[in-house]
């Protein structure tokens, strides 16, 4: 059994608690806002649901293989199995094909042997369509609110091998808001390991495998995290974290379903497709990680409705395409960390995106034109300590107003067409705080001020410790860059 951490209240309750599989009406929300739901008058009372005993659900089958489902290792159960099998016979029956003998000699008697008469080929497929028990086709119908019927009749989809794992040989709860969760989380995780589709990806002791279905909660899979809300009184999934497992599949639409979600890290593997935009309706994500990943596609406008995130992660795709231009206009924006850093994406960095609570900037290694925008300034970036705009085709000049922001630590803009000079009219507060400089293969033409090569950390007074320029505006003089500038 899994034990599950504490949080606090974040919404109100449904009066129920506990509505079963088959309610009286679908949501057009995955989670009530208020109220519990209201029976109309002219729907018939639903069938009592059986609950199940997790402790007493099926085992999971051979871990070394794919394993079809239904799972015909399970430990019997009171329902009904999901396919008879009939034992077929391969004998063939012969018959003579002349009357029957009578007690008389016959006059003409023949030596030829009889021919055997037509039969149908042996089968072992039933000859009765198989009935499944009610709480199958309650289940169904709760998943298919969530995917729609038909994903879950093709039999190799994730939304399919999710029902029936859960079915099968998981716990689902009884409670439908529980339950949808459970699904999707089983969805997202079929989607993205191709678990029982895939032979060689079992094979692969570095990754999530089939056996780590052996635990029958999704709360107690490896990398998952669930929460008791003492508001709602159910149990939800905020965590999902599987970076580095190998994952090759797609995320699935169905992350919807997964509104109390905190933290999605799946980084580090080689996950293809597109970013669902269902992720960005995930109001309470603070931390999302897809960087390094085979993901492509374009950045969404959407993006920013994700405003109270913290931590944004997005680098090391393949995604196209320009920034969004309503980032951080639309409403205040929580983003500490936001990074699209190493894609293909170009146009112009966009200008007005006041992200005030931003600790680091990362749009390196991108194909951005146009100039640094003007507006990165004390009064919008008051918490900024590293800004990464290197390896693009940045034009123009190094705006002065980022040498007046208090708090900067690193500036990283090498490796574009930057003209003119480094601005040396340096905050106070910003000389004792820099650290990093880095300007070089750029098209810099005035040397290095003296007030920057004072800023020296082997001098005592200050905290600069690189300073990365052309050795065509490195001073003779200036022991940061001596030796140590590029050609």
């Amino acid at each position: 059994s899994s034990s599950y951490a504490t949080v606090g209240p974040t919404t109100a309750s449904p009066t129920d608690p506990s509505p079963t599989y088959l309610p009286t009406y679908f949501p057009t929300s995955p989670y009530p806002t208020s109220g519990a739901p209201v029976e109309e008058a002219t729907q018939p009372p639903a069938p009592e649901v059986v609950t199940r005993d997790p402790s007493k659900s099926p085992s999971v089958g051979p871990t070394h293989g794919v394993t079809p489902f239904p799972v015909e290792t399970m430990t019997p159960t009171t329902k009904p199995t999901m396919i008879p099998t009939p034992t077929p016979t391969n004998r063939r029956t012969y018959s003579p094909t002349t009357a029957s003998p009578t007690s008389g000699p016959t006059s003409n008697p023949t030596t030829s042997r009889p021919t055997p008469s037509p039969t149908h080929p042996p089968t072992t497929s039933p000859s009765i369509r198989p009935t499944m028990p009610p709480e199958y086709y309650q289940m169904k119908k709760a998943a298919e609110y969530v995917s729609g019927s038909g994903m879950l009749n093709t039999t190799s989809s994730a939304q399919s091998l999710a029902f029936h794992w859960l079915y099968f040989e998981g716990a689902p709860s009884t409670n439908l808001y529980e339950f949808f969760e459970q699904y999707a989380a089983a969805t997202l995780f079929f989607g993205l390991t191709r678990a029982r589709t895939n032979w060689a990806y079992l094979q692969d002791e570095g990754a999530v495998h089939d056996g780590f279905l052996a635990r029958g909660e999704v709360c107690g899979w490896e990398g998952v995290r669930c929460a008791f809300n003492h508001t709602t009184e159910m149990v939800h999934v905020t965590e999902i974290r599987l970076s580095g497992k190998g994952l090759t599949g797609t995320i699935s639409e169905e992350i919807a379903f997964l509104p109390y979600l905190n933290r999605l890290d799946l980084s580090e593997n080689e996950i293809v497709g597109t970013v669902p935009e269902e992720i960005y309706g995930l109001d309470g994500l603070k931390h999302l990680y897809l960087n390094n990943n085979k993901l492509e596609g374009t950045i969404s406008s959407l993006l920013d409705d994700l405003h109270l995130a913290e931590q944004i992660y997005l680098g090391q795709n393949s995604f196209t395409g320009t920034l969004p231009s309503n980032i951080g206009t639309n409403r205040p924006n929580e983003w500490r960390f936001f990074s699209i850093y190493d894609n293909g994406l170009t146009g112009p960095i966009p200008e007005g995106m006041k992200l005030k609570n931003a600790y680091m900037l990362d749009f390196s290694r991108n194909e951005f034109y146009g100039t640094i925008p003007n507006d990165i300034q004390q009064e919008n970036y008051s918490t900024l300590r590293l800004l990464y705009m290197d390896h693009n085709t940045l034009t123009g000049t190094i705006p002065w107003s980022l040498m007046q922001m208090h708090k900067m630590k690193g500036i990283f803009f090498n490796d574009n067409r930057l003209e003119g000079m480094i601005p040396w009219n340096i905050d106070d507060d910003l000389k004792h705080s820099l650290l990093t400089i880095r300007v070089q293969n750029n098209r810099l033409t005035h040397p290095v001020s003296p007030v920057i090569c004072a800023l020296d950390v082997n001098m005592g007074d200050y905290e600069l410790v690189e300073l990365g320029v052309d050795c065509s505006i490195c001073p003779s003089g200036c022991s940061l860059c001596t030796g140590r500038c590029y050609d």
